[in-house]
């Protein structure tokens, strides 16, 4: 059996050099469809797929429990989903469980990280003394967090992770026991997380492990003392032949019992009559943690099934051409199969034989998709922001290259089988002459070739479609009045409250640097807010006001920023009515508010809202009076461009983070040194943070939109490429096979535009019955896409229509040679060649 693999494999090696230009087609088609496939495995693998560096992460699980949570409930950028449990409830959970051999909880956290009068900034990861021993984990150097660093009051210990040791101390042992600095508070370098580890969030990049006691400090006591603040992840690791669902069903009493005794109690006032029997119903959940968590995982889940099935189809059309090849080689082979036949090979042998060689092309596909996996996720990456860019490990690690290596043998299995199988069909001993002598091939094998065109013009026609939409979606996006003048806008942020300023020495420095860039040469005005416009970032606050009669279940929230004066008018979003706040708006408490249109439609205000009274919080004291009404216009998203909004003075209350807005008579851009420089010369500790024109700012917006409609034009135009050229091949082989024919229809009289349509006719059937077939896929891909297109429908009859034309152009360029020659066969000439 060996020596017969063997012998195939030599042969194969020969045929393929025998035929380089052939088989060099065929390597190439192969290698950019295989290496798009695995480029898109490659990232759904380091996102979606790899688990976390611990010791068995199969035994991790993410505990969660759905149900209403009055109060605040603070969102992590890196876990992505409501932080579902308060410090006390955790603590509860943990001492009531029975099922874990570990539990932990944890939440990310922005840090100033200040060593030997250096300060950078970080990010923290705020972790139970738990966590470590849950996970399993073993220290690099020094040791990691116990129960006694958890404790309030101690010094507070830090574990630096692996990476961040070697970016910053050098990988230098010595720095176990030294001092560093969190947000100006004092702690001493413990330990180095294993190699590797740099936290339980998909693509997290914590720099230190920080205890929850330090919370107290860095967050604020009343976290551990509240019940109504849900900001903690919990991940739990399950006892030895404990199972998910055994756990949870030991989980449900003593939860149930701290929800009803412990948790309803606190939260009764805030619940209203349709929340209190889910509230008293909640349960424990436990989740898959292998993976830790990730940011809308369900989202990325749904854009790598799109583009597995969009790469896949891009893969299907580069086999189809192979296949093509190696049709027309199978009727030119058929007799050496004969020969076998007639000396006694089986037709299993012989498959085996034909097969061989087309793994053979596949594996060599493959190994070419191995530089495109590369050069394509590079291209990716570019598509992004630079501060967004993922660093994405995409090297030639094992599952890699066993997915590339699967994806070749099978492919080579996919496009091999028909040719195949048509080369013994065609080896009869009555068809030798006729082959031998260039007769027309078997009506079977022309099918066959045109049912490959025909599949590969569905497939692109599909693509085509989606794209369409995709840039319509795009287009729309970018269209979205978003209710700003962002010309000539510059932003930034900083955080002096991450290096440890007090609350009152903050306020005085936002009041300087205001002062200081409004004296820049070319700057116009100078704003400053706590929420990032376009930025993903939000507050909401339930609301009470004036003249708005709800019961409980209604929905009385409202997203809010606290702004500096003269926001509206730097932004150039218009007043309604009313006025802009000024330095005036101070004071120890909140006392104006203005609220935009959409706020006025939802708590039914209309353009009487100037005067209005309202407060933070249902059924509280109406303390803040409406001052102003501002036009609808842009909060966290491109999207969210009517949300009802409200905003409060930010020097009338404390905040340790603002972003700035300077206007500029001109452009933002040439702001940009002067913006460092005034900030260094209050505090050259402070870094600026996301320094930028408000146009880069709403690009960086729109960024996903962008990233998936030219990842869909470039397969779609890959496709578009690679289903021409098997249009081509079919036609030029069938012109090549059906030369006589041609030769004696002229000879009998057909003009010249007679054959050219006998050949044009071809292309059109086999572009409409494509285009169509084409068509139902993209109506199934729009659906399963609808979930990442804005201000489309599932059909669009322009993206149909403009599919069609391209295909039908491609069609007609890929039949032009073709075509030519068959209206030039010479009828003596194919006469005689009979």
């Amino acid at each position: 059996m060996l020596d017969t693999v063997r012998q195939d494999v030599r042969h194969a090696v020969w045929s393929m050099t025998r035929r380089p230009l052939v088989s060099a087609v065929a390597v190439l088609s192969l290698g950019l469809g295989i290496g798009v496939t695995s480029a898109v495995f490659s990232l759904f693998d380091t996102l979606l797929l790899r688990r976390l560096p611990v010791p068995n992460p199969a035994a991790l699980v993410i505990v969660s429990s759905p149900g209403p949570r009055p109060g605040s409930n603070s969102i992590s950028g890196a876990g992505g989903r409501e932080a579902l449990f308060s410090h006390p409830l955790f603590r509860d959970l943990e001492r009531v469980q029975t099922v874990f051999s570990g539990l932990a909880a944890h939440r990310d956290q922005a840090l100033s990280l200040s060593y030997r009068d250096q300060t950078l900034r970080g990010v923290g990861e705020l972790v139970s003394h738990g966590y470590f021993s849950t996970l399993a984990l073993r220290p690099a150097w020094g040791r990691l967090l116990t129960a006694t660093d958890d404790e309030p009051g101690r010094e507070t210990a830090v574990v630096l992770s692996h990476a961040y040791w070697n970016r910053r101390f050098g990988a230098d042992p010595s720095v176990i026991g030294t001092r560093l600095g969190l947000n100006g508070n004092p702690s001493v370098i413990v330990g180095v997380a294993p190699e590797g580890f740099t936290g339980t969030t998909s693509l997290g990049q914590a720099d230190v492990f920080v205890p929850l006691a330090a919370a107290e400090r860095l967050r604020g006591p009343s976290l551990f003392e509240n019940r109504s603040d849900h900001w903690l992840y919990i991940i739990g690791r399950l006892k030895p032949g404990v199972t998910a669902g055994q756990a949870e069903a030991r989980l449900a009493p003593p939860f149930a019992a701290l929800i009803r005794d412990v948790e309803y109690p606190v939260h009764r006032p805030g619940l209203g009559e349709r929340d209190r029997s889910a509230f008293l119903t909640r349960t424990i959940h436990l989740e898959d943690g292998s993976r830790g968590e990730m940011a809308r995982r369900s989202e990325a889940r749904l854009g790598f099934v799109l583009l597995f099935l969009v790469s896949g189809f891009v893969l299907l059309i580069a086999c189809a051409n192979v296949a093509n090849l190696l049709l027309a080689r199978a009727i030119d082979r058929a007799a050496d199969v004969a020969l076998r036949r007639s000396l006694g090979a089986s037709t299993s042998r012989i498959l085996q034989w034909l097969l061989t060689e087309s793994c053979l092309l596949g594996l060599a596909g493959a190994a070419a998709a191995l530089v495109v996996v590369r050069l394509a996720i590079d291209g990716a990456l570019t598509l992004l922001p630079v501060d967004s860019q993922v660093a994405i490990d995409a090297g030639l690690d094992l599952p890699l290259l066993l997915f590339t290596g699967a994806l070749g043998v099978g492919a080579g299995l996919l496009f091999g089988i028909v040719p195949g199988l048509q080369a013994i069909r065609s080896s009869t001993t009555s068809h030798l002459v006729a082959l031998s002598s260039q007769a027309t091939a078997p009506r079977s094998a022309s099918r066959s070739r045109s049912g490959l065109a025909v599949a590969q013009v569905a497939l692109a026609t599909a693509l085509l479609a989606q794209t369409g939409l995709f840039i319509t979606s795009l287009v729309n996006v970018t269209r979205v009045d978003l209710g700003i003048r962002r010309e000539g806008v510059a932003t930034f942020a900083v955080a002096p409250g991450l290096n440890g300023y007090s609350a009152m020495r903050a306020r005085v420095f936002f009041g300087q640097l205001e002062d200081r860039l409004a004296t820049l040469p070319g700057v116009v005005s100078v704003t400053a807010s706590t929420i990032p416009l376009l930025a993903n970032d939000f507050a909401r606050n339930t609301v009470s006001v004036e003249g708005f009669a709800a019961d409980m279940n209604a929905d009385v929230t409202a997203q809010y920023a606290r702004i500096g004066a003269g926001y509206f008018s730097t932004l150039g979003i218009p007043l309604v009515a009313g006025r802009e706040f000024t330095r005036a708006d101070g004071g120890p408490v909140p006392t104006v508010a203005i609220v935009n249109e959409a706020f006025g439609r939802k708590f039914r205000l209309g353009r009487d809202a100037i005067g209005k009274r309202m407060a933070f919080g249902r059924n509280r004291p109406l303390d803040l009076t409406i001052v102003g009404l501002a036009a609808d216009s842009a909060y966290s998203s491109a999207r969210d461009t009517d949300l009802p909004q409200f905003f409060v003075p930010y020097r009338q209350t404390d905040t340790g983070s603002l972003t700035f807005y300077v206007r500029a008579a001109t452009s933002g851009a040439p702001l940009f040194p002067g913006i460092t420089g005034t900030v260094k010369a209050l505090d050259p500790a402070l870094p600026v943070e996301r320094l930028r024109t408000m146009d880069d700012q709403v690009d960086a917006s729109i960024a996903p939109y962008r990233v998936v409609t030219m990842l869909s034009l470039a397969l779609a135009g890959l496709a578009t490429v690679l289903a021409g050229i098997g249009v081509y091949a079919v036609l030029a082989y069938t012109v090549a096979r059906r030369g006589r024919e041609f030769g004696i229809r002229m000879a009998l009289g057909a003009r010249t535009a007679d054959v050219g349509r006998l050949v044009l006719g071809h292309v059109a059937r086999m572009t409409a019955v494509g285009g169509a077939i084409g068509g139902i896929l993209a109506i199934g891909l729009a659906r399963l896409a609808q979930g990442l297109l804005f201000g489309v429908a599932g059909f669009d009859a322009v993206a149909a229509v403009g599919a069609t034309a391209v295909i039908v152009f491609v069609a007609l360029i890929a039949a032009v040679v073709p075509v030519r020659r068959a209206t030039r066969v010479q009828p003596a000439t194919a006469l005689r060649a009979d």
